[in-house]
């Protein structure tokens, strides 16, 4: 889009911010969008009764793991997360 228009204005009315990482950039809402022209939140939304409050409560799973299981639990753990660890690296 940015090639086919490169002296365009663009705009984006998101809820999400906009969170990409790629090998050579992190693109973040401003990154892409520029500076917030407006920004509506939650409390605003509250406060203008477009919405209820939101209430968040934290609950911790519950999990139980045959002890039989931890060996091949652990070692595939381990195998994801040094792969995450080694492309972060060399980002």
């Amino acid at each position: 889009m940015r090639d086919a228009l490169p002296h365009a204005s663009f705009v984006g009315f998101t809820g999400t911010r906009s969170r990409r990482r790629t090998r050579t950039r992190d693109a973040s809402t401003r990154a892409v969008f520029g500076d917030y022209i407006s920004v509506y939140d939650i409390a605003r939304a509250i406060e203008d009764g477009a919405t209820v409050p939101i209430y968040y409560e934290g609950r911790p799973a519950k999990l139980e793991l045959a002890e039989a299981e931890r060996p091949r639990i652990d070692a595939d753990f381990h195998e994801v997360t040094e792969a995450r660890r080694s492309n972060a690296t060399k980002a």
